[in-house]
Parts: structure tokens; C-alpha cells; sequence
């Protein structure tokens, strides 16, 4: 019954894709849009947001980062000046969490793009805080500064070392109850990881479907899940938290935002 109702919703869909799309092709209207505007690459992410994690070593550590800035269209043969500077809404302290050195780059001519570097000053980071760099670009010259995506926002963040890959014996509580199950967590770079199945064996066990596999992150200790597709059954997205324990067990709180959720306890397998 789950995969039948999904099913037919994605087919709704489609369906409504399709009348118009054939709408437009009658009515001979052509979307062709020949400008230029510049926005920054990230803040098409999920809330215009990126994370920037680092370990912290000493107490006079320097990291750097980058942010770029697209030029959307065609390459001009002129330079195309930007003024960019913090949205007086960050919570990062310039000189405290990060520095900039400088406010104002160039787009080469012919060119597509320009990085923006930032220095984050981990040495006087707190495991307590969670600094927000807000930039925005505040000047383009004649071009056009993209609405929608003219600023982005760099959550600056300290972690403690993380080792979670390996494999789980599971206990789920929630949609059908109670699941023993078993995933495994594999490392895809520092402090992000893929679960084998965020259901904690709830489609498997539950629906007779496949395992629903999903990208989460760890910070000291804190996992967050944000809108992990459901290949299984479609159209649902999971989000979740979750915790890491003294001794290494985990638990996480999730939903598919419809009707399947539960809370999943994992105990690594020696």
C-alpha cells in the first residue's frame, strides 16, 4: 500500500509536468535568457548554507577556505569589478573567528568565476560555538546581482576526532514497532559519513522494500541528517539527529516527513 500511494503521487506529477510542458510548446513561447548576473556557487545548497569544519591543534591555528563567485552567462571580454562584505547579521567576529583580506576581486575577462579566500582563525574557535559568516555582494559594476543567490552563508565549526565507520547491530523503535537490524557506516570524507540504511531496517523488515541509504554528519559528538532522498519509495525526504555516546553507541531520530519515523540505537559489532 506505502509504494502504491507513492507511486501514484509521482505519477501526478509527471503527469502535470507533462500537460505543461505541452502548454508551452502551444502557446510558442521560448524561455532564452541571454544576460549575465554574478551569485555565489554555494548558496544554491539547502538555506544558502556551507560548513566549514575544522580540528583544532594549536592556539595560533590558521585555516583556510574559499568561496566562489559565478559569473552566470556568457564570458565578457571586460573585467567585472565585485564589493563584497559581511551581512552585519553574522555572528562570526571579524579578527576573532575569520579575516578577510581584501572586499574587493575581479572576474578575469573571459572568465567564469573568482575564489574567495577567507582565514579562519581556528586557534581562538570554542567547542562551544557555532559562528555564522554571512557574505553578501554588494556591487557588480553594470552586471546584474543575482537575487536569489547573492548571499552565503559559512557556518564555522570546530570538531573532535571522529571514527564511526564500521558495522552496527540496530534497534529501531518506532514505525512497526520494535526492528533489530543491522547497517553499516562508511567514511566518505572527515566528519561525513553514509549509513547503509537510515530506516534502521524499517523498509526492509517492515515493507519488504531495500535498504534507504543516507549522508550524515558528526560534530563532537552531535549528528545531523538534512534532506536525505528516498530512493526506496520516492517522493520523501529524511531528516533527523542524533548523538554519539561515551562508549561509542550511537542514536538517531528520524522521519521521512511523512509517515515512517523512529529512533535507531547502534551498537558497533567488535
Amino acid at each position: 500500500m506505502k509504494r502504491t500511494v507513492k507511486s501514484s503521487l509521482v505519477l501526478s506529477l509527471l503527469f502535470m509536468v507533462g500537460m505543461f510542458s505541452s502548454c508551452m510548446e502551444e502557446s510558442g513561447f521560448t524561455i532564452l535568457w541571454e544576460g549575465h548576473e554574478v551569485e555565489f556557487e554555494e548558496a544554491s545548497r539547502p538555506n544558502g548554507t556551507i560548513t566549514r569544519i575544522f580540528t583544532k591543534e594549536s592556539d595560533n591555528q590558521v585555516d583556510e577556505t574559499t568561496v566562489r563567485i559565478n559569473l552566470v552567462g556568457a564570458h565578457v571580454d571586460q573585467p567585472i569589478e565585485l564589493l563584497i562584505a559581511a551581512d552585519p547579521e553574522s555572528t562570526a567576529i571579524p579578527g576573532v573567528h575569520y579575516s578577510l583580506p581584501s572586499t574587493t576581486y575581479t572576474i578575469a575577462p573571459n572568465s567564469s568565476f573568482i575564489d574567495v579566500p577567507i582565514s579562519i582563525l581556528t586557534g581562538n574557535l570554542g567547542t562551544d560555538e557555532d559562528p555564522n559568516l554571512i557574505l553578501q555582494i554588494l556591487d557588480a559594476g553594470d552586471t546584474k546581482i543575482s537575487a536569489n543567490y547573492k548571499s552565503v552563508t559559512i557556518e564555522i565549526r570546530l570538531a573532535c576526532p571522529s571514527d564511526l565507520a564500521g558495522t552496527y547491530n540496530t534497534v529501531n523503535v518506532g514505525t512497526g514497532g520494535t526492528v533489530n537490524y543491522q547497517v553499516t557506516i562508511t567514511e566518505i570524507e572527515p566528519f561525513t559519513y553514509r549509513i547503509s540504511d537510515i530506516t534502521g531496517g524499517v523498509y526492509s523488515q517492515v515493507y519488504g522494500g531495500e535498504d534507504n541509504p543516507a549522508i550524515f554528519t558528526e560534530l563532537c559528538g552531535v549528528i545531523s541528517i538534512v534532506d536525505q532522498p528516498d530512493v526506496v519509495f520516492g517522493g520523501d525526504v529524511f531528516n533527523g539527529t542524533g548523538t554519539v555516546d561515551a562508549n561509542g553507541v550511537i542514536r538517531i531520530t528520524w522521519s521521512n516527513g511523512s509517515e515512517d519515523s523512529g529512533t535507531t540505537t547502534m551498537t558497533r559489532v567488535p
